[in-house]
């Protein structure tokens, strides 16, 4: 955060010869940016036809400042250029039609020659345009990135608040596989693990904003521009953290696009597994968590029970983010990296990437803020299943002095003895379990156990088991309140970093265009 820090502190330098230009007025606060505490959205509006736009008439005005310092363009045909990129409007500087280009920039510099003299001919004598393309690209992505920070940090933040109310909800953990003993814990608990796993995608991602917030802009095709280009001034200008100091690098690389969608196949991932336990849950058999029947979908003729149409569809946006992350590595693969075409074709996947994710986290966000816990049958669900047997071997340990290996073993005669008593093999159940079949486990091991009914049924107790959890992390409801707390302060200070970002960018585009942070717009 050191070079962020430079760089708002840079922005107060004066622009050099551009500053007697006057005021020019903007097109407003980074086009598409909301508040001081708001996030980049991720869909730009404002009637732009095209998602780089904007952010090529930012680079124009940055450039302008450039060319002045270098003597290049004198005062006046600077001002005259700047009012120009500020004056265009989407529609002539995008083509005519409803078809949107695949690139701007040739409309853009075409619609503002149209209004120069003949004295500002050096404006664009650079031979090259792939730099400004690549910074394009990446000044949208970061918005991008930046506005999903926020998306993530929501989903969160309400997964939080959810768990608070659900710290003491008991219910089963079942896996999927049979031979895999079910647990107790609370629905809180859970839902807590879902909060801490999207606060740290939160984290990375805030911090891969930073690592890839470097400016391309003056590395040309790849080996740099004859013209003396002060890139510490540009990439501040432009809201950069700095250079990206190789050119090479700044044309090749693509890792503005590479990461997020590694970060974002591994959070949609995360998101997919956490899903299919939702859709197991509130399905046939279980139902103990359900929806509204506004997000719930129509029931299947002849049940009662809502089949989960947005969870499912929501499962899909994950399978197709991984598709997506897939597709845009796939498109830098076997290309050589001195290829000047090897990181440019992956602008509509990274835009879908992006979209895809934004609604994703949006549904999601209302699913988890509307989720109902079904108490009564969570407790007949969980006082069906074996959920306490696992720790009945540690109590004997613990308090019988049973060693560990034989109380192991003891325990699994008890529950093989016990479920195969009047049903199938496997039919366990806790009212099956007994004080004096505990006993008769342990004769079989040579082990003499004085326990009583009631000491069994207190410990296969599933509130007993839950209460029991005392370590940090586990299930007990302190320690969920106590992991609830930690999350919600790392919430806070990426809510925080999101917001200075996005300030910072801001201030960026307010100095460049003319507008100093505070002043009348």
């Amino acid at each position: 955060m050191a070079a962020t820090g430079r760089t708002r502190r840079a922005l107060t330098r004066p622009l050099h010869d551009l500053d007697d230009l006057g005021h020019l007025g903007h097109l407003g606060p980074l086009g598409d940016l909301g508040g001081p505490g708001d996030a980049v959205p991720a869909r730009p509006h404002g009637g732009e036809p095209h998602p780089l736009l904007r952010h090529h008439r930012w680079i124009e005005l940055a450039r302008i400042g450039e060319y002045a310092r270098m003597g290049l363009l004198g005062p006046q045909t600077a001002e005259r250029i700047r009012r120009a990129v500020l004056a265009l409007s989407p529609e002539p500087a995008t083509g005519s039609g409803t078809a949107v280009l695949p690139d701007p920039l040739p409309a853009l510099e075409a619609c503002v020659r149209s209004r120069l003299p003949d004295d500002a001919r050096v404006w664009h004598a650079d031979p090259v345009r792939d730099d400004v393309r690549a910074c394009a690209r990446l000044m949208r992505g970061r918005e991008r990135l930046l506005g999903t920070v926020a998306a993530v940090s929501r989903l969160s933040r309400t997964s939080m608040e959810v768990a608070a109310r659900h710290s003491g909800s008991v219910m089963p953990g079942s896996p999927r596989r049979g031979d895999r003993p079910a647990q107790a814990m609370t629905f809180g608990f859970y839902l807590a693990a879902l909060a801490e796993a999207t606060a740290g995608a939160a984290e990375s991602l805030q911090a891969l904003f930073d690592a890839v917030n470097l400016c391309p802009l003056g590395s040309g095709a790849m080996t740099g521009l004859e013209a003396p280009w002060d890139r510490h001034r540009l990439a501040v200008a432009l809201g950069f953290d700095g250079p990206q100091p190789h050119a090479l690098t700044s044309a090749a690389s693509g890792a503005w696009v590479l990461r997020p969608a590694g970060e974002l196949s591994v959070l949609g991932t995360t998101l997919n597994r956490f899903l299919n336990d939702l859709i197991r849950w509130s399905g046939p058999g279980r139902r103990f968590v359900g929806l509204p029947d506004e997000l719930s979908g129509p029931s299947p003729a002849g049940t009662r029970a809502p089949v989960p149409v947005v969870l499912e569809g929501i499962r899909d946006m994950t399978r197709h983010l991984a598709g997506l992350s897939y597709e845009i590595m796939a498109a830098q693969r076997d290309i050589g990296y001195a290829d000047p075409d090897g990181a440019g074709h992956d602008g509509h996947a990274a835009e879908e990437l992006f979209s895809t994710c934004g609604t994703m986290l949006a549904l999601l966000d209302r699913v988890v803020a509307n989720l109902r816990f079904h108490p009564e049958r969570a407790s007949r669900a969980v006082r069906d299943e074996p959920v306490a047997v696992p720790a009945v071997a540690a109590h004997l340990t613990l308090e019988h002095g049973v060693p560990d290996g034989t109380a192991r073993a003891v325990v699994d005669a008890w529950a093989s003895a016990s479920g195969g008593k009047g049903g199938p093999a496997g039919a366990l159940t806790p009212a099956r379990l007994s004080a004096s079949g505990l006993t008769a486990a342990g004769e079989r091991f040579g082990v003499a156990l004085n326990v009583g009914e009631a000491e069994v049924r207190e410990l296969l107790d599933p509130e007993g088991v839950v209460r029991r959890k005392r370590t940090a992390g586990s299930t007990g409801p302190e320690q969920v309140l106590l992991l609830l707390e930690q999350v919600g302060d790392r919430l806070a200070a990426v809510d925080r970093g999101t917001a200075q970002r996005s300030g910072w960018l801001r201030e960026a585009w307010e100095h460049t265009a003319g507008t100093r942070a505070g002043e009348a717009s």
